[in-house]
């Protein structure tokens, strides 16, 4: 990816960070099913230069990618971002810089439900009743995440 575009949330006092990172991630993730390419993939990327591990943060910037400055141009995330404009910035387009100190990959984490929900999937794959789901999980801890998340809808 060599062109990059960052967006930036702009803090407001009455809107948490949490419902803005909310709208805008639903508003890109739109954005990219609609330009997705004739293979199902899509030309951009999204990034969060902002990510604060330690803090569980995603920041303030979502950072798009492309291999050329035109799949930026084409993506319109102006257009897609119009009913945001208040609450969000969005940057120009740049060249990613020659020298880069090094990359990070983001990949979706799942972790799994309530015992009840596994129960309740266990349940309708197998066939077996909802008690005798319930007592496969005997003993089961949910695994909670500290990751950073946003919730949508797709």
């Amino acid at each position: 990816m060599k062109y990059y575009q960052d967006i930036t949330l702009l803090s407001e006092e009455e809107i948490p960070q949490h419902f803005l990172w909310q709208k805008l991630f639903q508003q890109i993730h739109i954005a990219l099913a609609e330009n997705k390419g004739a293979d199902g993939s899509s030309a951009i990327g999204v990034a969060f230069p902002e990510y604060d591990a330690a803090e569980f943060s995603l920041g303030t910037k979502l950072r798009l990618f492309a291999q050329s400055e035109q799949e930026l141009v084409q993506f319109q995330c102006e257009k897609w971002l119009e009913r945001l404009s208040d609450y969000v910035r969005i940057g120009e387009i740049r060249a990613v810089p020659e020298h880069v100190s090094g990359y990070a990959c983001f990949s979706q984490v799942k972790p799994k439900g309530s015992r009840e929900n596994l129960a309740r999937r266990r349940a309708r794959r197998t066939g077996e009743s909802y008690e005798e789901a319930l007592k496969h999980f005997e003993g089961y801890q949910q695994e909670i995440s500290r990751l950073p998340f946003i919730h949508m809808q797709s």
